[in-house]
């Protein structure tokens, strides 16, 4: 039935009037949306905001319209990104103006080849757009561990290596102005230390690195995008994030697989409105103890719908709520775009992981967004305050500032995270907050809390730089010859069970503290060719057994988009 109706609405979009636009997202990878968040603090682009990406080719378009206004106000550095994004996004802007490079037609040659966007092979007339690049990239890591407690004579210092190749393709389009697509795929090998190449949780979830036998990984997004004049509808896999934060977000983050969805959504003025239901990896195993969950054959499945209000330029007030379910097939009452997901779980007889999530954006000034998110995963009003295990919260706050004192080109952040034990988890087997193992919020857990400071430097349109310290507290399960026995809610895949104690103090169980100095910096001499190097230094010590190590991590990675 979903489908049959999707592809109805495929047939009116066929129909219907030309609003000469690209359909199609700008992925959230893209650095354009660093550059739209600071202009949205700035005051340049009011109200601006990055709780939920992606944005449409369109709308970033627009947004880039609106910075070209004030172009008198921007610095150099700003002036160089804003006419770097104006040739990206030329088909949005001015598609007469628009000039690439692409090396089927053009080869290296061109007066302004450095400058352009590149592809293998782009099209363009008043029916279709056709864009086709090549991905690549090839990556060095190392670490080295040493274990403080034990002298340097005893033998345990570490250090592993690994280099990541990746190679693949992005195509992308626009049909009658109305019907966007998209398809990118890549395929990667792991040379040197596999077990530490899976450290990475991109990595780590990945299906064909899991296989004993294989090196290999591989990742695809694919989707169709209807423009349908007042909404926009969307079936296919593609990575979305949903949250305020800048270290990690609270509600939707890209620490686990991106997932296959049908998504609706819409920007009118003042408002924007997101509906997307999901189909999840189930987790590898059931967490003993805790109930059971949906009879085989069942799927797992995530909805999420969420409204977000500017208000007077300054202010920005968004409303979430997610449900993980399990059925043997998508449950109609999540499927309804505007329904009340926690009275539906009441419906469906409580056997349902549900969420809510309140966050605000405030620009008190040009210059300062401040910004705060409530995700409440299970609430009793009555015990509030005490150490009960179901009161299930989560809390981010911070600030962001622009060219403080007067720097320019320099961005500061600012943020505290806390997650009380057992967010995220849930009493019913296979209803945690994850798909394939993995947490899709806050990458520190429940049980946690982070102190994270950034400061980004910009100096030019081919430079970017940022310096980074996070310190993290985090509550772990006391597990004994591979058996919890002691749960004290620190882990998403482990929910309460019912001889596990009815108090969770924040921060009980084994506790692991560190602390984190990170420096990365992007060089790109060509446009759409990119250099990355990131330095690392990670200290952490876990009690009571006050056990220490310290690691260094190092990469240098070469990226293509040609």
């Amino acid at each position: 039935m979903i489908s049959k109706a999707f592809l109805t609405l495929i047939a009116l979009v066929v129909i219907s009037q030309v609003s000469k636009s690209q359909i199609e997202n700008v992925p959230v990878s893209n650095q354009v949306y660093e550059f739209l968040n600071r202009m949205g603090v700035k005051g340049i682009l009011p109200a601006y905001s990055n709780a939920m990406i992606p944005y449409s080719r369109r709308e970033v378009g627009e947004m880039l319209v609106k910075i070209d206004s004030s172009f008198s106000n921007l610095s150099k550095a700003e002036m160089a990104f804003l006419t770097k994004f104006k040739r990206e996004f030329m088909h949005e802007l001015d598609p007469a103006k628009e000039e690439n490079s692409a090396l089927f037609r053009d080869g290296f040659a061109g007066e302004n080849y450095l400058e352009n966007e590149k592809f293998l092979y782009d099209y363009r007339d008043s029916s279709v757009s056709l864009y086709v690049e090549f991905l690549g990239s090839l990556e060095y890591r190392g670490t080295e561990t040493f274990f403080g407690d034990l002298g340097p004579s005893s033998g345990v210092d570490t250090s592993f290596s690994a280099v990541l190749e990746q190679h693949g393709g992005r195509i992308r389009g626009t049909i009658k102005d109305r019907l966007g697509y998209f398809l990118q795929g890549t395929n990667g090998t792991v040379f040197g230390d596999k077990a530490f190449a899976m450290t990475d949780p991109a990595l780590e979830s990945n299906n064909k690195l899991k296989e004993p036998a294989s090196n290999n990984f591989d990742f695809t997004e694919a989707y169709l995008r209807a423009d349908l004049i007042w909404f926009n509808l969307e079936f296919g896999r593609e990575r979305n994030l949903v949250g305020t934060g800048y270290s990690d977000q609270l509600m939707l983050s890209d620490n686990a697989p991106a997932f296959d969805l049908l998504k609706l959504d819409f920007h009118y003025k003042a408002v924007r409105y997101m509906f997307l239901h999901g189909s999840l990896v189930e987790d590898s195993a059931a967490f003993p103890g805790t109930l059971a969950g949906e009879p085989e054959p069942r799927n797992k499945y995530m909805a999420m719908h969420r409204l977000q209000i500017s208000l007077w330029d300054v202010l920005n007030v968004g409303l979430s709520e997610m449900t993980i379910y399990q059925r043997t097939s998508p449950e109609w009452a999540y499927l309804n775009p505007i329904n009340f997901y926690k009275s539906a779980e009441h419906a469906e007889g409580d056997r349902d992981n549900s969420f809510l999530n309140f966050d605000i954006e405030v620009f008190p000034m040009n210059g300062v967004k401040l910004y705060s998110t409530l995700l409440v995963d299970d609430i009793d009003f009555s015990k509030l305050g005490t150490t009960w295990w179901g009161n299930e919260l989560g809390m981010q706050g911070g600030a962001f500032f622009a060219e403080p004192f007067g720097i320019n080109n320099v961005d500061v952040v600012a943020e505290y995270t806390r997650i009380e034990p057992y967010v995220y988890s849930n009493r019913t087997d296979g209803l945690a907050y994850t798909n394939n193992n993995m947490n899709m919020g806050d990458r520190i857990g429940p049980n946690s809390d982070e102190w994270f400071f950034q400061v980004q430097f910009r100096p030019s349109a081919s430079v970017r730089g940022w310096l980074a310290y996070s310190n993290v507290r985090h509550g772990e399960n006391i597990i004994e010859n591979g058996i919890v026995t002691k749960n004290v809610g620190g882990n998403p895949l482990q929910g309460h069970r019912s001889t596990d104690s009815e108090e969770a103090p924040f921060l009980d169980g084994n506790l692991v503290r560190y602390q984190v100095f990170q420096m990365r910096w992007a060089y790109e001499p060509v446009n759409n060719i990119i250099l990355y190097l990131t330095t690392e230094f990670r200290g952490s010590t876990v009690y009571p057994t006050n056990t220490t190590s310290v690691d260094s991590y190092g990469s240098l990675r070469l990226q293509v988009e040609y």
